[in-house]
């Protein structure tokens, strides 16, 4: 039997208000894609000592305000409906419907969530909180599952190139260095093996300009936003160009972007812009974007 929340599953801290709850849940510090809104907090359920969770897999402890789509999954007690999700102590939590059982266990239900964060989360620990559920509106005990946010630090660097932008969107980095070499998703080091020759000491690929991430790649949001290009030891004299491709919006209608150049901490220029839906239409390779900023790194 399927889960159809405000229907005949009305948790007890809704029931006096007549309904699903019309909260859509933006201002909760974490998001479950498909799961019904309640305000109220999760900690203050009424419990009951069954369903409960039987376990609750989860691959990373460790999260950054903005992250998108972190999965957890796991198994409920047979009869169980559904899970409700949430932070302790947030505005609200979710109900999530309960999957069919797998395989491996035949007569247990399971769940399958993709969680979202605020991206103004403070540096701390949370209490995820995963209570399974049975109608009409009986809410089992409590699992937790312990949360630590981390800042996402930006890079240094001797020259560091960097891009963020302001929504969900799928935005490239492109940085060409004065030798012409184009650093981006598809070529993430500027060194480049076949062309130097004799072959240079150990050390030269990773004191080249590097790439650090493809945020959002094929519009798998993971609440970066930002990428860059480092050179960690020393950068090459010389004149510079970096452009911003806009792989796709993802559905959004614009990003709003910038883009910055630090030498030794000091900026060498900025650049401010807007992606929009024509931007798209452009190639996906090397040599694609608009030209966000040129700049020259002086000889030493």
């Amino acid at each position: 039997m399927s889960f159809r929340p405000g229907i005949w599953f009305l948790p007890l801290a809704v029931a006096a208000c007549g309904g699903t709850s019309s909260d859509t849940g933006l201002e909760a510090a974490v998001r479950v894609a498909g799961g019904q809104f309640y305000p109220g907090s999760i900690d203050k359920l009424a419990s009951a000592d069954v369903p409960t969770v039987v376990d609750v897999l989860n691959s990373q402890n460790v999260i950054i305000p903005g992250l998108q789509n972190k999965q957890i999954s796991g198994r409920l007690d047979p009869g169980s409906t559904a899970v409700a999700i949430g932070f302790s102590g947030d505005i609200g939590y979710w109900i999530l419907p309960a999957d069919v059982p797998d395989a491996d266990s035949p007569t247990q239900p399971t769940f399958h969530a993709s969680l979202s964060f605020s991206p103004s989360l403070p540096q701390t620990s949370y209490d995820l909180i995963v209570r399974a559920a049975t109608p009409p509106n009986t809410i089992g005990p409590a699992t937790h599952v312990a949360l630590d946010v981390e800042p996402s630090l930006p890079p240094t660097g001797a020259l560091v190139v960097s891009l963020w932008w302001d929504t969900g969107s799928d935005l490239d980095l492109h940085v060409v260095d004065p030798y012409g070499v184009e650093i981006w998703a598809g070529n993430i080091n500027s060194y480049d093996r076949y062309s130097t020759l004799p072959a240079p000491d150990a050390g030269a690929m990773s004191e080249a300009g590097i790439l650090d991430f493809d945020s959002n790649a094929g519009c798998v949001i993971d609440g970066r936003c930002n990428e860059n290009v480092v050179w960690s030891v020393a950068a090459p004299a010389g004149d510079y160009v970096a452009r911003v491709d806009t792989f796709s919006l993802c559905g959004n209608s614009a990003a709003r972007w910038t883009v910055e150049a630090l030498f030794d901490g000091v900026s060498l220029g900025k650049a401010e812009g807007e992606a929009l839906p024509a931007s798209q239409r452009f190639s996906k390779g090397k040599g694609s974007g608009v030209t966000a900023l040129s700049f020259t790194v002086a000889s030493p």
